[in-house]
């Protein structure tokens, strides 16, 4: 290898730390996600300390079981921003390394836990709102705003693998707005729209953070359901088909009922090899709800 090889390939490998009064006067510091559910998600650093966990009250809120509740921090020092592990159980990494405390250089890799990376990086205001749309345009349904098919296919196949190596159950639940077609053939497809991003915000609103709301396709919407049982399950359906029936859909001054019909299939006992069975047998539950006269909870039973 020759001196002007060896001197480049050194080069290469430098991991310069930026200084906050060092980074252009139009650049922010990030992190984006890069690994896990909500990858492509950026989350701004700049000016406060920042926690991340699965608490509730921390500002990047990680729902990973291998996350601790309060698994990190990051806080400026001396215009230097700084990573700290806040005493977690499966620890923090930069670039391969586990760390207790370090200050951030651009383009850093960060691992939380045993699966969530991170990048830092500092983007000025046209880079972050052209990766958080991305990040919408290839995860969010434009008109519920709920997660679209395509990220309920990746997640559903993540949360089946984790279930069925840890034995923890994975419920699914399957929505379908009643008599939908009636809504557009009597009020038009405005209507039919306005119903549809309705029904998304009543299941946003009465759902926890853990649990994945998406737009199947159509009048169809699912729930993944992670580390719950078929019992619990039906009680979070019922409420939910409750709630529903609750609300009215106000357009053009008239009142619109909706209901909704559900179907739940839960893994447990490792009872479905594929998510596509898992997804089939929550299907046929949603059909035997709506063959059984609509606004039902139907389970399946144990074989």
């Amino acid at each position: 290898m020759s001196d002007k090889e060896s001197k480049f390939d050194k080069t290469m490998i430098i991991t310069e730390k930026v200084n906050l009064n060092d980074r252009p006067t139009n650049h922010e510091p990030y992190l984006i996600q890069i690994s896990g559910r909500e990858t492509g998600q950026m989350y701004n650093l700049s000016g406060r300390t920042v926690k991340l966990g699965r608490d509730p009250t921390c500002q990047i809120l990680l729902d990973d079981p291998h996350v601790s509740r309060l698994h990190a921090e990051i806080f400026i020092r001396n215009s230097d921003i700084v990573l700290r592990d806040a005493g977690s159980t499966n620890g923090v990494f930069v670039n391969g390394k586990k760390i207790t405390e370090q200050t951030l250089a651009d383009g850093d890799k960060i691992l939380i836990g045993t699966r969530l990376y991170f990048k830092f990086c500092f983007q000025d205001a046209v880079d972050q709102n052209y990766q958080q749309n991305l990040f919408r345009a290839a995860n969010i349904d434009g008109l519920t705003q709920l997660y679209n098919k395509k990220y309920f296919v990746d997640v559903l196949s993540k949360e089946f693998s984790f279930s069925r190596r840890t034995k923890q159950p994975l419920s699914l639940m399957m929505i379908d707005i009643d008599f939908f077609k009636k809504i557009n053939d009597t009020y038009g497809h405005m209507a039919g729209d306005l119903m549809l991003k309705s029904v998304g915000q009543y299941l946003q609103k009465h759902l926890r953070l853990e649990n994945i709301a998406c737009r199947y396709g159509g009048e169809e919407f699912a729930i993944i359901l992670r580390n719950v049982g078929q019992e619990l399950a039906g009680s979070i359906a019922e409420r939910l088909r409750q709630a529903v029936e609750a609300e009215r859909v106000l357009y053009k001054g008239k009142e619109l009922k909706v209901t909704v019909s559900v179907g739940i299939a839960t893994f447990d006992n490792a009872c479905f090899e594929t998510i596509e069975d898992l997804i089939q047998a929550a299907d046929q539950c949603l059909y035997q709800a709506k063959e059984g006269g609509r606004n039902r909870v139907v389970l399946k039973q144990a074989a």
